[in-house]
């Protein structure tokens, strides 16, 4: 039998030429950027301004707001439910071990990926356009985000099933059919379950700044108190948008767990069947609840007119905005993008590690303190990028050093959960034996923690860094720098010919990141 070969350590030159590749990097944004200390520092009065102008929140506000909140579900269910529909035959389709046929896997992994690399406030300003305002053009645009998140899901899912129950089906002349019903729906069901419980959690947190483009929910009133400048209610919003979140959350991380692990009972088969009719039956009320709580609207008469001329423009795209050398331009917007992108990546990267240790409940024999961990990084994240932005647009002026700081914040929130997970999940063994050896707390960390987990936070840090490139490209709509400014202004002009040339732009960008990013996790975890 042969020795398992141990993994080849990086040599010193190669990790300091990294390092050094990465500082320059990070130099380079922070210049493109105009990001200094100094004008956070100068602008810090600002902050604490616009925050006291949100506190104490507006309590009377609360009756006004649950209307457009049950709006806000009732598009994220429909828009799950929906996405769902396409997004797991797609999966199949794209799956290798299932779909042998190159000519149908690649151009479904393709599909997949194109939808997923445009962003869901794009998606909603575009519906918005076609349909019209309110909460027809949010549950479109929630439709296409659901199907790029959980068709990618899914399809990683579905490669990555035993394909021991598939070969034994193959062997006796099973059709691709039964194949699929018998050999891998018995093994990914509970995973795709799972999936779709996050893609609903993270739909809601989605369909709550929608509104901000006009595409209904709770985000539509947001705008409509920022535009008046009631402050106050916005912090009620965001209060109540915080306590939707955190009850979603919390009921969906605890079904997910008990589907991906199956609990610590093992149910007797009627118990089984009834607790599966009854999620059948939940799910059917939502739906319904959903479908005639919502007023949804048809195709307007100008939609065809306008989807004619979106068309034409999307496929004769203003290749003159490629590059400028006297003004604005395609190339100098995705590079500002990509900066904003990168600092704040790295900035939420470094300042998280702390809220994650605090997060963690084997870190720590308190669980109240883990929790108010958890529930500080939940808050955090729960804040649209949007509210971040215009805090720092208060603080530094509108640009991209404004984007970068509300990225970074709000990704502090996100990271910091995959960062407390991944100390969660480590092997406790090493830890364990240094404490009996009688290391203190600092040096337990330092050799038995951070080693596990390192190669988890450079793989989420990566996977952030990709979304991050999405959310970057939007937080122009209010000032905050990148390609996003453009696109709104194009959008709003009905400017088509440069929405065209600018969503290639985002396109082949995210598609790069993506490509790169994906080949890095895969060596590093």
């Amino acid at each position: 039998m042969k020795a398992s070969t141990p993994p080849i350590r990086p040599s010193r030159m190669k990790i300091y030429l990294i390092a050094l590749f990465l500082i320059v990097l990070l130099v380079g944004s922070a210049y493109e950027t105009d990001a200094t200390f100094t004008k956070l520092i100068e602008g810090t009065p600002q902050i604490t301004g616009f925050i006291a102008e949100m506190f104490p929140p507006d309590w009377g506000f609360f009756g006004t707001m649950w209307k457009p909140m049950a709006e806000t579900i009732q598009m994220s269910i429909l828009g799950t439910l929906i996405g769902a529909l396409f997004a797991y035959p797609m999966a199949l389709l794209a799956a290798r071990n299932v779909t042998s046929a190159p000519w149908l896997s690649r151009p479904a992994r393709f599909i997949m990926n194109l939808i997923r690399t445009i962003p869901d406030l794009l998606y909603a300003a575009l519906f918005a356009v076609l349909v019209g305002f309110g909460p027809t053009a949010g549950t479109l645009a929630l439709i296409f985000f659901t199907f790029g998140i959980l068709s990618k899901l899914s399809y990683e899912s579905t490669e990555a099933i035993d394909p021991g129950p598939m070969e034994a089906m193959n062997a006796v002349g099973a059709n691709k059919l039964k194949l699929i019903r018998y050999g891998v729906l018995p093994q990914v069901a509970p995973t795709y379950l799972a999936h779709l419980l996050y893609t609903f959690e993270v739909s809601i947190r989605a369909s709550a700044i929608l509104g901000l483009v006009g595409a209904g929910g709770i985000g539509l009133l947001l705008r409509n108190v920022l535009d008046l400048f009631r402050y106050d209610q916005a912090c009620s919003i965001v209060l109540y948008t915080l306590v939707i979140v955190v009850l979603i959350d919390t009921v969906s991380t605890r079904l997910r767990r008990q589907l991906l692990t199956g609990g610590s009972r093992t149910l007797s088969a009627s118990r089984t069947r009834l607790y599966k009719f009854i999620g059948a039956a939940v799910v059917l009320g939502l739906l319904v609840w959903s479908l005639f709580g919502l007023e949804l609207t048809g195709i307007q008469p100008t939609t065809w007119i306008l989807t004619k001329s979106m068309m034409s423009g999307l496929f004769q795209p203003d290749w003159s905005y490629v590059y400028n050398p006297e003004g604005e331009d395609l190339i100098r917007t995705l590079l500002e993008t990509l900066a904003i992108s990168y600092l704040g990546n790295f900035v939420s990267a470094v300042v998280c590690i702390p809220f994650a240790f605090w997060a963690a409940a084997n870190m720590s024999r308190s669980r109240l303190f883990s929790g108010s961990g958890k529930f500080i990084l939940s808050l955090i994240r729960t804040i649209p990028e949007i509210i971040m932005a215009l805090i720092f647009i208060k603080a530094v002026g509108p640009g991209a050093f404004a984007g970068v700081m509300a990225l970074g914040l709000h990704s502090v929130g996100m990271l910091g959960k995959l960062y407390g997970e991944a100390i969660e999940n480590m092997d406790m063994g090493p830890t364990e034996a240094l404490a009996a050896c009688g290391a203190n707390r600092w040096k337990t960390i330092a050799f038995a923690v951070i080693p596990q987990v390192i190669p988890e936070f450079i793989s989420y840090a990566l996977y952030r860094f990709e979304i991050n490139v999405r959310s970057a490209t939007l937080l122009g709509i209010i000032g905050a720098g990148g390609i996003g400014t453009p696109l709104v202004f194009a959008i709003n002009a009905r400017g088509w010919h440069r929405v065209g040339i600018i969503l290639i732009g985002i396109i082949v960008t995210v598609s790069v990141i993506d490509y790169i990013s994906g080949a890095l996790r895969k060596r590093i975890v």
